[in-house]
């Protein structure tokens, strides 16, 4: 199953490296010279049709203790993860989630927005044991992502230190969203920048957007399309990613590159189902 997004231009440099081991070969007596040599087998494994979404609690651990790390961003956030559409919207009308421990099965609740906590009973050792989160939706149908907010944060806003921790708890730690990786953004993570970087996060509005802005007191900047919707990335392989079916419209990615923005900026949307100007007379 996939594991993680970069997003868009950078995620390209996101590509997994695998690692290869030879084993020792067998010892096998030789055939008599006449005789035909004996057909090679290969087995391929194919994905079980009935995967199910899931990931694992050692997952959902790192990246709570990336949160720790970098609190500093967000002193008074609380961190849950998140559950989004990722193929088909009414698919969340039918969402459920469970905490698979080897045969045991436990319900995990979740809010309106498809959130949930940590339990403090999901320790290390129950991650070690290999307890998964799964859902009963096929894989593929979810995207998840690292969810923090602040208190006194409007619906309709985000504020900027929570998603600078959001990607510092998900990229490459949690390692929740689609993606690709490649050597570079595994020596920018190392180094803490690869947050830095203004496409090394995607995140989804509540609904779909025109626009961003960022506002810090009588500062503002609306951010250009290519901040939107994934357009500054290549669609040919936008599949690989979380953003390109249903969570297109609410896609968006920020100027993580520039600090000048403090962590208390407000992010704010114009939403498309927002009241729209009327023309000018």
């Amino acid at each position: 199953m996939a594991r993680r997004i970069a997003t868009c231009s950078t995620a390209f440099r996101r590509a997994g490296a695998l690692a290869l081991a030879a084993l020792p070969g067998l010892a096998v007596p030789a055939a008599p010279a006449a005789s035909e040599p004996e057909p090679q087998q290969v087995q391929v494994t194919a994905p079980l049709p009935g995967a199910r979404e899931e990931k694992t609690l050692s997952q959902l651990l790192a990246a709570r203790d990336a949160f720790e790390r970098h609190r500093a961003l967000a002193p008074d956030a609380t961190l849950a993860f998140r559950l989004y559409a990722r193929l088909d919207p009414p698919d969340l009308a039918r969402l459920q989630l469970w905490l698979v421990d080897g045969p045991r099965r436990m319900p995990v609740p979740l809010d309106d927005h498809q959130r949930f906590a940590l339990s403090p009973d999901w320790t290390s050792a129950l991650a070690d044991r290999g307890a998964v989160l799964r859902t009963n939706l096929p894989e593929g149908a979810v995207a998840w992502h690292v969810d923090v907010r602040s208190p006194d944060v409007p619906d309709d806003a985000r504020r900027l230190g929570d998603l600078r921790l959001e990607c510092e708890a998900d990229t490459f730690h949690g390692n929740l969203q689609r993606g690709l990786r490649t050597p570079v953004s595994a020596l920018l993570d190392a180094s803490d920048e690869l947050c830095l970087r203004d496409d090394a996060q995607a995140w989804f509005a509540e609904r779909p957007i025109f626009g961003v802005a960022l506002v810090a007191g009588a500062r503002r900047r609306t951010l250009p399309y290519r901040y939107l919707h994934g357009s500054n990335g290549t669609m040919a392989m936008a599949a690989l990613f979380d953003w390109p079916y249903a969570l297109r419209d609410r896609t968006y990615f920020l100027p993580l590159d520039d600090r000048s923005w403090p962590d208390g900026t407000s992010v704010v949307f114009d939403a498309m189902d927002d009241p729209q100007p009327g023309p000018s007379p």
